[in-house]
């Protein structure tokens, strides 16, 4: 650690642990409300106050996007109505606790994935969407080819030596982003990739995005289990794979909340959108609800002089995130820090606590203060990076100190980022990224406890300025 993260760290770690305050169990308020700061005082820089949750409050906003989804398809993905709706509902909320919003607009590329999708291996067929999954920003095509399997993931060029011209790849191995198996598979001539999830039958397979549209030439696709079976047994045969997708131009909403007038900001925030397939309750409306409860615990404290605080809302982010990256990419030196949740309620997930290898200096002080808030409380935690493949990726590649949470999604890997298991050997979400992530699917006291300690780092952080 360089002389800046060691002094940052320490002034942090001071401050945090000068507030002190012992917590309750989990899912239990830290204070009375009648204990918090009258709206607009500024605490003392000595003592960070304590976030009284409500769990109940924080289920109803659970409900409240579940009930969106419900009304809209079953989903709040990005470009649909049930995630306007979602835009909507967080506004509104956010507003009437005392936060000025505004939802700037945001252009992308959509993505849909058409009717007519299917992969014939000998006398079988595989049909999209049960069987066979376009990836998000895969281009259509109707290719034939010969099967050749990877021996190895196909996240380095030279794991498809000996790859013939023409041959529709099979991969079932990840450790890197699938955009990267994709433009490494077109670079050496294959017509088509399928990426392959072992132990994953009709319905359970798994939509990774792309990330962007730009440099994808080839058609890729991910299959099931028994369709792996197929694949490695087809020797020389060729097999017909026909994928079918639209990507036109698109806007989404991102949400922009602030309380405080700065001129430093301290920015929480975390994905708004679900994916394709279910309504996101644990991904991400958990973040989202614990970022609700930490916006009305700013509101009744109140916000040091010279900070503000601003609350985050991404589109897109299970899209390559979009929004995330768009509104990181626009900022000056305002923001002095960013803290970020993203599935905040895995039913068997764990206190993962950001310490990715690329974070700007400064970040080290929001892992070590993080650790130190669950130590205080006897709660174990464990470091996890996630390289960048959440939300805070922008701001990491802008140079801002980042920092957060994760309560972990599959012990295999996900779809789009790296997994962490849960305990037992089962995963922390077996529900990820598939339609039964739903209000039953979420721990909501952990999702609380989340709330507790990114109030207390950003009350820290603000202390330390």
């Amino acid at each position: 650690m360089d002389r800046y993260r060691r002094a940052a760290t320490t002034a942090l770690l001071t401050v945090l642990a000068a507030c002190g305050t012992q917590a309750p169990s989990r899912g239990q308020p830290d204070a009375s409300p009648d204990d918090a700061s009258p709206g607009g005082a500024s605490p003392a820089a000595a003592s960070v106050p304590a976030l009284a949750t409500d769990v109940d409050r924080i289920r109803d906003h659970l409900a409240a996007f579940q009930a969106i989804a419900d009304e809209h398809g079953g989903v709040r993905v990005v470009g649909s109505p049930g995630y306007d709706a979602s835009v909507d509902y967080a506004a509104a909320n956010l507003r009437e606790i005392g936060f000025e919003v505004t939802a700037p607009e945001v252009a992308y590329t959509g993505f849909r994935e058409l009717s007519g999708g299917l992969l014939e291996v000998g006398e079988r067929t595989f049909h999209a969407p049960d069987d066979l999954h376009a990836l998000i920003y895969s281009p259509g095509g109707d290719v034939r080819g010969r099967v050749a399997v990877l021996a190895e993931s196909g996240c380095d060029p030279d794991h498809f030596d000996g790859v013939e011209a023409g041959a529709v790849v099979l991969t079932i191995k990840g450790g890197c982003f699938r955009r990267q198996q994709a433009v490494n598979a077109a670079d050496a001539g294959a017509s088509a990739l399928l990426i392959g999830y072992p132990g994953r039958g009709v319905g359970e397979i798994f939509r990774p995005t792309l990330i962007d549209p730009d440099g994808i030439t080839i058609p890729v696709a991910s299959v099931t289990d028994e369709a792996i079976g197929a694949l490695e047994a087809a020797g020389a045969e060729a097999v017909h794979l026909v994928v079918a997708t639209e990507r036109e131009p698109a806007t989404l909403r991102n949400v922009i909340a602030q309380i405080g007038s700065g001129p430093a900001v301290i920015m929480l925030g975390g994905h708004l959108d679900s994916v394709f397939e279910g309504p996101g309750i644990n991904d991400n409306g958990s973040g989202v609800a614990a970022l609700l409860e930490v916006a009305r615990g700013v509101a009744s404290n109140g916000v040091p002089d010279g900070i503000a605080v601003r609350i985050g809302l991404w589109g897109g982010e299970e899209l390559g995130t979009i929004g995330s990256r768009a509104y990181a990419d626009g900022l000056g030196d305002e923001v002095i820090a960013y803290l970020n949740l993203d599935m905040a309620g895995s039913l068997n997930g764990a206190n993962l606590v950001y310490d990715e290898a690329d974070a700007a200096d400064g970040s080290a002080a929001i892992t070590a203060a993080y650790e130190a808030w669950f130590a205080e409380r006897g709660e174990p935690t464990e470091k996890v990076d996630l390289g960048g493949s959440s939300d805070h990726f922008g701001f990491i590649a802008a140079g801002i100190p980042t920092g957060g949470l994760f309560a972990g999604a599959t012990a295999s890997g996900s779809a789009a980022q790296p997994g962490t298991g849960g305990s037992g050997g089962e995963p922390a979400d077996a529900c990820y990224h598939l339609a039964c992530d739903d209000l039953d699917n979420v721990d909501v006291e952990r999702v609380a406890l989340f709330a507790q300690a990114t109030f207390a780092v950003s009350y820290a952080l603000a202390a330390d300025r």
